[in-house]
């Protein structure tokens, strides 16, 4: 079912306590938001979006990626909401939501993040992976092309440590090898990804 529906950021009220799933007035409100009912959804989504805005705050969503995410949040809920067992809570099904888009949300920062702090390193690497009207889509791409031609030894560490941000100690254990032999991966899968960007920025200048 598609909802052609823009819904607007929700109450601002901090204050704002939702129906829970057992109350007599979301079941049938969820039922009538199944069926299709446009105000049914405004109504969901009103007594909703403060609760799912004020968790990604808590979870470290920014000011600035907080409408996104949380509009991200209720694309989800519209899609799957068919699909939502009512014996369940909806509270919990949102929150579980609202940690997945978080996850993504952090999973793009940091892409972004290590992309930043590599390309600084040297000048020479800007514009290779990303250039100011490139959309995240195609910055990701671009990342995901590289990662592809890494050696897998160098790629395991690279991926953990500067995109998902796990710390060295925990990606040895992950691994099962030496502290040491996570840093020296480390270092040459770096060296390696630059290569490998340069290389891409090159073979874009020739085509």
């Amino acid at each position: 079912m598609a909802v052609n529906i823009r819904l607007g950021a929700g109450s601002n009220s901090e204050e704002v306590t939702p129906q829970t799933a057992n109350s007599d007035t979301l079941r049938p409100l969820i039922t009538r938001c199944v069926l299709g009912e446009d105000q049914a959804w405004r109504d969901l989504h009103r007594n909703y979006y403060p609760v799912a805005s004020r968790f990604l705050r808590r979870m470290g969503i920014s000011a600035s990626e907080l409408d996104d995410a949380c509009q991200e949040v209720f694309v989800q809920v519209f899609r799957y909401l068919a699909r939502f067992e009512q014996r369940a809570d909806f509270g919990t099904w949102l929150y579980k939501l609202c940690l997945s888009q978080a996850s993504r949300v952090r999973r793009r920062r940091r892409v972004h993040e290590a992309l930043d702090w590599l390309l600084g390193r040297d000048s020479a690497l800007r514009g290779a992976a990303a250039q100011p009207e490139w959309s995240d889509s195609m910055v990701v791409e671009r990342v995901r092309q590289v990662l592809e031609q890494m050696k897998p030894l160098h790629k395991e560490v690279f991926v953990l440590f500067e995109f998902e941000g796990i710390g060295g100690e925990e990606i040895a254990r992950i691994l099962r090898c030496p502290p040491a032999t996570v840093r020296r991966r480390l270092h040459y899968a770096r060296q390696e990804f630059e290569t490998l960007l340069r290389t891409e920025a090159t073979e874009d200048g020739k085509s």
